[in-house]
């Protein structure tokens, strides 16, 4: 089952989440994220938050969370639909406001690939995905032109890269000399290998 999670972020641009909607079997807002799906004209199956930026939706179902809590509403909602059988999680509405929510927002996708979920992070521009470790291999989207990988942890190890128009092979990356981004895919299927270490892997519109 494919959940797509709508967090409250500012977001202004809404044909990319009208079409992950298409492709969802359930649609689970965070909280404000009830305003994304009504303004995209949809109705979402569950939302999920404190409410504390909002009024409380009285046309959908409902999960009241209390404001002191230690998981932010957007993990509740992960939890939530893992529970309802979800096994594949799309994150939309989650990128600009404040760089806090920004980044724990980003970094759910860690959790997530831990617990065997096939996740990924849109905006109108990107998509995004945990790697952790090991040959993960990607089609080529050539609406997405770009990729990049930016390290999770001080240092990646073992980094080799095919497909790709700037190939590596048993190299290093640096978390604070990023040298593994604007790379564009050159075939129908591109890899990205790592021995040691865990990345989030960058799609990017130009």
């Amino acid at each position: 089952m494919t959940a797509l999670i709508l967090a409250s972020a500012p977001e202004r641009e809404y044909d990319y989440v009208r079409e992950l909607a298409q492709q969802a079997d359930c649609i689970v807002c965070a909280d404000g994220g009830v305003r994304h799906a009504r303004a995209c004209g949809l109705h979402p199956d569950l939302v999920i938050g404190d409410f504390d930026s909002g009024t409380l939706p009285a046309d959908c179902e409902v999960i009241r969370l209390k404001p002191e809590k230690d998981d932010s509403d957007l993990m509740c909602c992960a939890r939530e639909a893992i529970r309802r059988g979800a096994d594949t999680i799309w994150i939309a509405c989650a990128s600009g406001g404040r760089i806090d929510h920004f980044l724990a927002n980003l970094f759910l996708l860690e959790y997530l690939g831990r617990e065997g979920i096939d996740a990924l992070f849109f905006d109108s521009r990107n998509r995004v995905r945990f790697h952790g470790g090991g040959t993960q291999r990607y089609t080529a989207d050539p609406a997405y032109r770009y990729v990049g990988i930016i390290p999770l942890d001080a240092q990646l190890h073992g980094v080799t890269l095919r497909g790709l128009k700037y190939p590596l092979t048993d190299a290093e990356l640096d978390r604070a000399s990023v040298i593994s981004i604007s790379n564009e895919a050159v075939s129908a299927e591109y890899s990205i290998a790592i021995e040691d270490g865990r990345a989030l892997v960058v799609e990017s519109r130009d």
